[in-house]
């Protein structure tokens, strides 16, 4: 146990914010969000023994919370409520920036909530900074078809940002 204690100690120091940026996602509701995180970190600790190595671990952690979030969603069978969210980000030394951002979060945030989950995935790993190979992987669809999906969703968060 000590070795699963400090590889989930490992993850959640460098991937601790996709934790976070999914639970907001695909949360209803501040209470909601917090009950998320806590069913993935604990699938998360459940699954450290069938991560193998092959893809990186930001892919692993991002396919496992990812498998939660829908999962936890099909079974509430309900689409989660818009709200606006406050997007808790890096301290920022220009105040009207962060604040600026935290705007523009919120906006993409609640634009997310109203797109496809297969759709709100590409996303959030785009803007993670995934490669489409590692959108595909943990989408579970080819590259090709992971750079289509991602190029339609882009459109599909731009035209809802726009309106």
């Amino acid at each position: 146990m000590p070795e699963h204690e400090a590889t989930l100690r490992r993850w959640l120091t460098d991937h601790r914010g996709i934790l976070i940026r999914i639970s907001r996602a695909y949360a209803a509701d501040p209470a909601d969000e917090e009950d998320l995180l806590q069913e993935i970190l604990l699938a998360l600790w459940r699954a450290i023994p069938s991560f193998r190595g092959d893809a990186k671990p930001s892919t692993f952690i991002f396919q496992v919370a990812l498998n939660v979030a829908l999962s936890r969603k099909r079974a509430a069978g309900r689409r989660p409520a818009l709200m606006q969210m406050d997007w808790t980000l890096e301290p920022s030394t220009d105040g009207e920036r962060a604040a600026i951002q935290r705007l523009e979060w919120t906006a993409v945030l609640r634009a997310l909530r109203t797109m496809t989950p297969v759709d709100r995935a590409v996303l959030l790993l785009a803007l993670e900074g995934a490669s489409q190979q590692e959108i595909a992987d943990v989408c579970g669809i080819s590259v090709s078809h992971a750079g289509v999906r991602l190029h339609r969703a882009r459109r599909r968060l731009s035209a809802i940002l726009e309106q």
